[in-house]
């Protein structure tokens, strides 16, 4: 947390409070980086404990600071006695600067050599190993260092303790590459905030392709079972056997009528955030299955603040309210073959009068109105 923050404070709350992760080509590469050192092997001797000239040689080694609040998993500790040195394993290649790795890599190795000197061990380098280029780069915890690391979790406390969602970065070249882009909307917050964006216009970048391979899947066989086989849906049915679906290619899994489907299945979806709908044989909808994909909580309690403030509730009704009625005037003036003039201009008017309603009860009404008018004339479409 104390790399997501140096590199980007906002990223660092999206994770840290309010529960958010995506994955990216990077971080499932950076996993494909970590997979030998996830894995415990080694020992490593008390302070005080191990021979001068025993090694040191342990992966994934838990250790905790109480006094500098700081908590890590450190890939791999090589040393002898008691001087040891972590060595932190990246997936990409080493950049090409005169401090050999950017901030956010040095600050986190030398939070693991704080932890470490906290726990009686003699700890003055740590080791980047840049898993592409195959290289390694010595960072020394010089004094500088150090106290870079202790000011910068320093601002990590004091953005956790306000409980307010750092800014985005402005037309950063961090945000592109970054996993939580598409729930960060960097460029979209910057150009929608009073004031963000410095008085300057900003452009949305395109960071994705404007394209969507994924669509809803529908089961309609009724008696059929969905069933989960690796990396597809197994649909199986009596007479006609299995039809197999891609769960990268499913935006929804929507089931119309008595269709079963297996746990393991629906654990699937909820850990993928793929909605699980359940309608009659009709289509008329049940109810839906879904995973906490996101789990920010900040929003909902504003959300239920919102719910519970008339003034509020009202201005969010109305907008509702006027974009139905503009919709039902659209709707009659595309499809009707001769809608009255007289009808267009009083949904018009109501449209008008959303705006200056005094309370939820007579926008009740003026949406009542609408509706009349709309679907008295709705059979001429």
């Amino acid at each position: 947390m104390l790399n997501e923050f140096s590199y980007c404070p906002r990223l660092f709350y999206l994770e840290r409070m309010h529960g958010e992760w995506a994955d990216s080509a990077d971080t499932v590469e950076g996993s494909h980086a970590h997979r030998r050192v996830e894995k415990e092997s080694g020992a490593l001797p008390a302070a005080g404990e191990a021979e001068e000239k025993v090694t040191i040689h342990a992966r994934s080694v838990s250790l905790s600071a109480p006094k500098v609040e700081l908590v890590a998993v450190i890939d791999l500790l090589e040393g002898e006695g008691d001087v040891v040195t972590p060595v932190d394993y990246k997936r990409g290649a080493k950049p090409d600067i005169p401090e050999g790795a950017y901030e956010p890599e040095r600050v986190q190795l030398c939070a693991q050599g704080l932890i470490l000197r906290e726990n009686g061990y003699e700890s003055n380098e740590g080791v980047l190993y840049f898993a592409r280029s195959r290289e390694r780069v010595i960072v020394p915890f010089d004094e500088a260092l150090v106290q870079r690391t202790l000011f910068r979790l320093q601002e990590l406390r004091r953005t956790e303790a306000a409980g307010a969602i750092p800014p985005p970065l402005v037309d950063s070249p961090k945000c592109p590459r970054c996993s939580l882009v598409t729930i960060c909307l960097p460029d979209e917050v910057n150009l929608l905030s009073a004031g963000g964006t410095g008085g300057h216009t900003v452009e949305v970048r395109r960071l994705f392709p404007a394209r969507d391979d994924v669509l809803p899947f529908y089961v309609q066989a009724q008696g059929a079972r969905v069933t989960k086989k690796g990396e597809v849906l197994e649909i199986w049915e009596k007479e006609k056997g299995s039809t197999e679906v891609r769960l990268l290619e499913v935006s929804q899994l929507c089931l119309l009528g008595n269709i079963q489907v297996t746990v393991q299945l629906i654990r699937e979806l909820c850990d993928r955030g793929i909605p699980l709908c359940y309608f009659s044989f009709g289509g008329w909808f049940y109810g839906i299955t879904h995973g906490m994909t996101h789990k920010n909580v900040e929003l909902r309690m504003r959300q239920y603040e919102a719910a519970f403030a008339p003034p509020r509730t009202l201005a969010v009704a109305r907008n509702i309210v006027e974009g139905k009625i503009r919709n039902q005037r659209t709707m009659l003036r595309r499809n009707h073959e001769t809608c009255p003039q007289p009808v267009l201009d009083e949904l018009a008017r109501l449209t008008d009068l959303t705006a200056l309603v005094p309370n939820v009860e007579a926008l009740i009404g003026i949406e009542g109105a609408a509706a009349q008018l709309y679907f008295a004339h709705f059979s001429g479409c």
